[in-house]
């Protein structure tokens, strides 16, 4: 029997007489997807529920050719919906998510191979939002990486693992796709788990995860940065390579399709980014009361 994805997001499909649980991720970030298949019902009869619905990652898996992989251990798509990972490695060489050590296990990326392609959906509108941090509207996360040329200090010298074959789509209603280009073969920023580890081959988890939501400032040059300073250009940002919806002509997305052209193409997530706040009435009051007062206590 084959494989197909119960409600859309991700949940294989199973035979009779069979429980199981598939988890995005380890448990402490990721939730479970549970299916329940009961003895006697049809091979494709079970109950689940979405646990990414709501957030602001993509939530289902729309459809998915793997392509020409060499392996089929990276092809379960599932693992490209919600949060990226923000650390790798667990049971084999554990650490934490750094530009220069990248998310690899096979519950953690799933591959795009030649010919392949992979769509995944929101459940809301990514909306084209000049609110939001340059101009930026969806993040892409890969597993590419910094190569170290100092090795262990972290030090830019480039990107290996960027993807010159990928191709990326959107569309809002899954019918209609625009091309974006190749956003993960230039302009990406490799992932950053956490903003408070100051070593790039961390191996213990830091506390101060970094933003998901917020893209780097596209203008940031990392080659020949050392670890601090790419820590300091990050700004607090997971990194991810980020589109921006106005040269599509839409005003809004729900659908992204990840092809690749040549190569393997490597996906963790996608995020939509989230605008930056607005200053709020009584904040700019207070600013203005405050500065008044300023002005006054020194005309006294």
């Amino acid at each position: 029997m084959g494989i197909g994805y119960v409600g859309g997001f991700g949940v294989p499909s199973c035979g009779a007489s069979s429980l199981s649980v598939a988890v995005r991720g380890s448990v402490a970030r990721k939730a479970a997807l549970l299916m329940v298949c009961v003895s006697g019902w049809a091979a494709d009869t079970a109950l689940a529920v979405n646990p990414y619905a709501s957030l602001p990652y993509a939530s289902s898996v729309v459809q998915y050719t793997p392509g020409s992989l060499s392996s089929s251990d990276y092809s379960k798509p599932e693992v490209g919906l919600g949060v990226p990972e923000r650390f790798t490695g667990e049971g084999q060489f554990p650490g934490v998510v750094t530009p220069f050590n990248p998310a690899y296990l096979a519950n953690e990326i799933v591959s795009i191979g030649a010919g392949g392609s992979l769509t995944l959906g929101f459940d809301h509108p990514v909306v084209d939002d000049p609110a939001n941090p340059f101009g930026v509207d969806l993040l892409l996360f890969g597993n590419a990486f910094f190569i170290d040329a100092s090795y262990p200090r972290g030090v830019a010298a480039g990107v290996f693992g960027a993807p010159a074959g990928a191709r990326v789509d959107v569309s809002a209603d899954g019918q209609t796709w625009v091309s974006v280009g190749n956003p993960l073969g230039s302009g990406l920023f490799p992932t950053m788990g956490y903003s408070d580890v100051t070593s790039p081959y961390a191996t213990v988890a830091g506390r101060v995860e970094a933003d998901f939501l917020k893209p780097v400032n596209p203008s940031f040059n990392p080659i020949g940065k050392n670890y601090a300073q790419l820590l300091a250009g990050y700004a607090g940002s997971g990194g991810g390579a980020g589109i921006d919806l106005a040269s599509t002509g839409l005003s809004s997305i729900s659908f992204v399709r990840i092809s690749s052209i040549s190569g393997t193409v490597n996906i963790d997530a996608v995020s939509d980014v989230s605008p930056v706040p607005a200053p709020s009435v009584v904040g700019i009051a207070a600013t203005f009361g405050f500065a008044t007062l300023g002005r006054r206590r020194r005309s006294k």
